[in-house]
């Protein structure tokens, strides 16, 4: 009976065991199969409570912060908020506040200027205010930069700052006088959302605005671009860099993409009836619109027209030569410029020295070394020191604008070279002209007379 009874005890013991390896293994089974998702839940933490959301009328999730507004009234009464995800306010209490974008957000506040227009600033995801509101509109940063417009004293300027608020260009708004006037202004926003706000002028019944956005297409063109690029817009012309910064307003009136009066390192442009200068590789404007008219640049300067009288300037937009002249030429490699003064014609250099004496009735610019010049209703040519080299002789003449040009004297026309030698060339066009005008008279009485004679020999027979 003992020894049944040990046989039993030994198999339950041995079962039990068995048992308890079985139980081990499937436990280190289990765990082994959980491991990864025990894991993943030990890293992912519970979703916050949103049923704070249901309070705000409009969300906008940028992941750890919120953009909540309630509104009260309809384009009326409403206030927006910077919340964390867990519906604590990071912000006041504020009229509306934009996308963020680069880590900056638009923002308006409660209290309107004192023309009842919003304020524009910007604020980081924490709440902080980086950039004050102080700007009438601006937009989203991109690339580090954003456009702002403000009052400048009779009109809106509009300047780019970085994102500390910095100011990196301003449009020199003050030389654009008829243009983007305050009180021709109108400005408008989207209902509850002011940072969606911008200046308006209409113009015959088209819309302006001082900052321009592009379609993507032509931002990719004008990015490609190793310089400025010019683009018009309802009859009017602006100038946009590389880096998509705005440097002439769309209000210029022509634009000399030719270059038929540029060059030198400027380009010239038109307000109105004005000229002025800007650089044709970074847009800005170098030379106001001063100037009533100007002239193809040669030798490093620039005539130009103001008040009636011609004057030089030179690439700085500095005037070296004062406006004293009522006509002028280019200077040529001679270093001589012909201007008039009353109707009399002389010579000046690039200081504007007279070299010339103005006592000519007409005097060229100098090729070759000379100049024409007339007296007396007679040509002849000069030399730098105001020498006579050919003599006041001729009718009719041309500059030598090749080593050889054309004179007439008594109705001869001659090939005249520099050292003055004449080559027979034909009769002058006007002895032509006479000619084939006595020819053509000569021929109208021989008809006549032939018809007369022809019908006194009909009525005879």
């Amino acid at each position: 009976m003992y020894q049944q009874y040990f046989r039993n005890a030994k198999c339950r013991r041995k079962r039990q065991r068995f048992q308890s390896i079985l139980t081990t293994l499937r436990t280190i089974a289990f765990i082994i199969l959980l491991w990864p998702s025990t894991g993943l839940l030990a890293q992912t933490q519970p979703e916050p409570n949103q049923t704070w959301l249901k309070e705000y009328d409009e969300c906008q999730d940028y992941g750890e912060v919120y953009v909540v507004k309630k509104i009260t009234r309809a384009c009326r009464s409403y206030q927006t908020y910077l919340t964390d995800k867990y519906g604590r306010k990071l912000s006041p209490a504020y009229r509306d506040i934009g996308d963020f974008e680069e880590g900056l957000a638009e923002f308006v506040p409660m209290q309107l200027s004192p023309q009842g227009h919003g304020l524009h600033g910007f604020i980081d995801k924490q709440g902080k205010v980086i950039v004050e509101p102080k700007y009438i509109a601006t937009d989203r940063f991109r690339q580090g930069k954003t456009w702002v417009i403000y009052p400048a004293a009779t009109h809106y300027g509009l300047s780019y700052i970085d994102k500390t608020g910095k100011e990196v260009y301003k449009i020199p708004i003050q030389h654009y006088a008829n243009d983007y006037l305050i009180n021709e202004s109108t400005i408008d926003h989207t209902c509850n959302h002011d940072t969606k706000e911008d200046v308006l002028w209409w113009r015959k019944g088209e819309y302006f605005i001082l900052n321009f956005n592009f379609t993507p297409f032509v931002t990719e063109q004008i990015q490609r671009s190793k310089h400025v690029t010019p683009f018009k817009y309802q009859g009017k012309f602006g100038i946009i860099d590389p880096n998509l910064v705005l440097k002439v307003p769309v209000a210029l009136d022509a634009i000399d993409v030719d270059y038929t009066y540029s060059g030198q390192g400027m380009q010239r442009v038109q307000y109105g009836n004005k000229y002025g200068y800007v650089s044709p590789l970074t847009g800005e404007l170098i030379v106001p619109f001063d100037y009533t008219d100007t002239r193809k640049p040669t030798n490093g300067l620039f005539w130009v027209k103001k008040n009636g009288k011609w004057g030089c300037i030179d690439k700085t937009g500095q005037l070296r030569i004062p406006h004293l002249y009522d006509e002028a030429t280019g200077f040529t490699a001679e270093d001589r410029s012909a201007v008039a003064i009353n109707g009399k014609f002389g010579h000046i250099d690039k200081s504007g020295k007279v070299r010339t004496p103005l006592t000519y009735d007409f005097a060229s610019y100098y090729q070759h070394g000379l100049s024409m010049v007339r007296m007396m209703d007679k040509y002849g040519f000069i030399d730098t020191t105001n020498r006579l080299i050919i003599p006041l002789i001729y009718d009719e003449a041309f500059p030598f604008d090749h080593l050889t040009t054309i004179v007439e004297r008594y109705w001869i026309r001659y090939e005249l070279s520099l050292d003055g030698r004449e080559k027979f060339m034909g009769f002058s066009y006007k002895l032509d002209a006479v000619l084939i005008i006595i020819g053509l008279l000569l021929f109208i009485w021989l008809n006549s007379l032939f018809l007369r004679v022809f019908s006194k020999f009909r009525t005879v027979r």
